[in-house]
């Protein structure tokens, strides 16, 4: 744990700041109710799920929400990105997703989105509602 924070410090306030990241899409769209695969060796793990609200304050700009639900049904308690570093957005645009659970071993998924009306589908079969974020 206190090694998961001392990473976390670093990338956040430290000498290893990542860049500024420039959206591909400015729009997230992709994470407006978004349902994606994560997958270790190609195996299913579980799926990350999004929702996407407008932040007003600092900046007005989107404001991304996720939540992990395990293959065993678990769901892990949600969590937010925002810019201008978009930690996660940036991830799950290159392909993974890097998880730290409560051991502080970082767990690095691989990531797919799911096509939205599959996506939709899913979220029913998984019990997904906006109370989740």
């Amino acid at each position: 744990m206190v090694e998961w924070l001392r990473r976390r410090f670093r990338r956040w306030f430290g000498d290893d700041e990542a860049p500024d990241y420039d959206l591909p899409d400015p729009d997230l769209a992709a994470y407006d109710h978004g349902l994606g695969e994560l997958r270790l060796d190609g195996e299913l793990k579980g799926y990350l799920a999004s929702v996407r609200v407008r932040m007003w304050f600092p900046a007005r700009q989107w404001w991304p929400w996720f939540v992990i639900v395990w293959a065993d049904g678990g769901k892990d308690r949600a969590f937010e990105d925002y810019g201008p570093k978009w930690y996660t957005v940036r991830e799950l645009d290159a392909g993974y997703f890097e998880h730290y659970p409560d051991s502080g071993e970082a767990e690095v998924y691989e990531f797919s989105w799911l096509a939205p009306d599959e996506a939709g589908a899913r979220w029913t079969e998984l019990g997904l509602t906006e109370d989740d974020f």
